[in-house]
């Protein structure tokens, strides 16, 4: 077993391959901007020759994109890395006329009509479709140039301060120096005293970095929010709705169903507490604290047959998968300075893999995040049958396989388990992961739409910890201890720090909620269930969100839909609650 990741099959480093795929990308994107100009005599022969280049480029760009971001993921102190993806973004912003030049030509034309006509044109017709309504909000082909090279220096480059600044961040526990990654981890403790003192030397650790990262935050948000009244958008949240091809009653049904259900997790929340010995709500360290007779610390190896079981008890196809990823080596799964923190699966598509990073310290949650990163890295493998220009999903559907599988695991090892105590372990655990999928995604969702709110003007990293406390309180209630909250929650959460992906949190809260209802239909008819759910999975890259949903029958627009399915979580808040009283 490799303790890293194998990535030879993208590159070995940025070697002659490397070099001679990055000509190639250039002379590439060098024709496609010649053929733009050009504009042949027909609609039909432009439109085709358009979807032609850009068929011929996604795979090669994805693969040269992708190297350097995954060797960054593993060692911020890379010194190569940082080249090529600025070297890529120069080659990229080549073409940013063309693009426009080509966007705004499509408002010209009747798609409907062409569709007809050319096979290539009928099967792409969706995402014409929306890059024609894209086309509306675009500036100038000057400005569009002059903002993409302008943002590498300005939100990419506060995007980088946060992840080198966090990556590299010492932090002193108990005489010894560890990573941010590792001391989050420590959360999971069974022992009550290192996961204070984990919290503690956290908490303190970041108000020698807060000024830095609140100050990126800041400029991050006011980039976003002076381009997207650039672009006539009415807020971050209409575009980033238009980006996950989701309408906003979707997002409000969701979300109303959600705040509905706080007084549940709320009861959870506070019978934990009462369950540990606190009598003021849960203090935030002991969110994740483990209960029960479950105190196990699983080896990798033990990790990996458990996913494995969990898997093949879905289906052949699944557990082969997984048997693939850690027999390639498509993982790397332990946490070392340097090295981000969290985990993601980067899917490649071309190559008909996937590359996963963890930060893997034995727990029980540490099992459930590889399942959770592997479902990705199924829905990947799903898509990779699809035509190149069908290989992206929007980010509601990126996160419903992962949560799926994240089930699969889950309740294969509650199958396994007789004993009430180590089946409190197993089933409280779990119910820890929707807590924060629910519950805290819903305290982040109420802090960005605050932070929109002020990002007109600069937001002192004083007013930032207040708005976040003020949305724990929001969203968790009485469930957690007021006086022991989380002020920094905005300060290690790298999805905040990207100015193309705002709201990345309710994406997370729909994957949870709409797998749960997915994981209903499979347990009502597993026989049918799998070559649906495989066809469901392909559809998320060539449909909206709701039209996705039809395919399985189900009506995302509406509340009783997202109700049923946080029914389903109460149902092991009932089991959990009544376990913490028989302990």
């Amino acid at each position: 077993m490799m303790n890293t990741w194998d990535l030879s099959d993208l590159y070995s480093g940025f070697d002659s391959k490397y070099q001679k795929d990055l000509i190639e990308l250039e002379h590439l994107i060098d024709l496609y901007v010649a053929f733009i100009r050009s504009q042949p005599k027909t609609d039909i022969d432009y439109i085709q020759g358009y979807l032609s280049f850009q068929e011929k480029m996604s795979g090669l760009a994805r693969t040269l994109s992708s190297y350097p971001g995954l060797v960054m993921a593993t060692d911020v102190t890379n010194q190569e890395a940082p080249v090529y993806m600025s070297k890529l973004q120069q080659i990229f912003r080549k073409s940013t006329a063309e693009d426009v030049l080509f966007s705004r030509y499509l408002q010209t034309v009747d798609l409907d009509n062409l569709a007809t006509k050319s096979e290539i044109i009928k099967k792409y017709k969706f995402l014409l479709d929306r890059e024609q309504e894209d086309a509306k909000h675009l500036l100038s082909e000057k400005e569009e140039i002059m903002y993409s090279k302008l943002r590498e220096l300005s939100s990419g480059s506060w995007s980088r301060l946060q992840g080198l600044t966090t990556a590299n961040l010492p932090i002193s526990f108990r005489g010894k120096e560890i990573t941010l990654s590792e001391v989050r981890n420590l959360a999971y403790d069974n022992d009550k005293e290192v996961r204070k003192e984990a919290y503690d030397a956290e908490i303190k650790t970041y108000e020698a970095i807060d000024d830095q990262v609140a100050l990126a935050l800041s400029n991050i948000k006011r980039e976003v929010v002076v381009m997207n009244d650039l672009r006539g958008y009415s807020s971050a949240l209409s575009h980033t709705l238009f980006s996950s091809k989701m309408k906003k009653e979707t997002l409000d049904a969701m979300i109303d169903a959600m705040m509905d259900y706080r007084p549940q997790f709320e009861k959870y929340l506070q019978a934990k507490a009462k369950y540990l010995g606190h009598e003021n709500g849960l203090p935030f360290y002991d969110l994740f604290a483990p209960v029960g007779k479950l105190e196990k610390t699983y080896t990798y190896k033990e990790a990996q047959s458990i996913v494995k079981e969990g898997f093949y008890s879905y289906s052949k196809k699944l557990g082969d998968f997984a048997t693939k990823a850690f027999d390639k080596n498509w993982i790397d799964p332990f946490p070392k300075k340097g090295k981000r923190g969290g985990a993601f699966c980067s899917n490649q598509p071309q190559l008909k893999q996937s590359r996963i990073m963890s930060n893997f310290t034995g727990s029980l949650s540490d099992i459930l995040t590889l399942a959770h990163e592997l479902g990705h890295g199924y829905h990947g493998e799903i898509i990779s049958n699809n035509d190149p220009l069908f290989w992206s999903y929007p980010m509601p559907l990126a996160e419903t396989a992962s949560i799926f599988c994240e089930t699969i695991v889950n309740n294969h090892l509650l199958s396994m388990i007789t004993d009430p105590k180590e089946r409190l372990s197993v089933l409280e655990n779990s119910l820890q992961g929707d807590t924060q999928v629910v519950i805290d995604i819903l305290s982040r969702f109420i802090f960005e739409t605050h932070l929109f709110e002020k990002s007109d003007g600069p937001v002192s990293k004083h007013q930032r910890k207040d708005m976040m406390l003020d949305a724990q309180k929001e969203a968790y209630q009485n469930g957690l201890d007021h006086q022991v909250l989380h002020p920094y929650m905005w300060l290690n959460k790298s999805h905040y720090y990207s100015a193309g992906l705002n709201f990345y949190n309710f994406p997370y809260a729909f994957g949870l909620l709409f797998g749960k209802g997915l994981y209903a239909q499979y347990l009502k008819a597993p026989d049918t269930f799998q070559k649906s759910y495989d066809d469901l999975l392909s559809l998320t890259t060539k449909a909206t969100v709701e039209d996705v949903a039809k395919s399985m029958y189900i009506d995302v627009t509406k509340k009783d839909f997202w109700l049923d399915s946080l029914e389903q979580v109460n149902k092991d808040i009932e089991e959990v609650c009544h376990l913490f009283l028989t302990k």
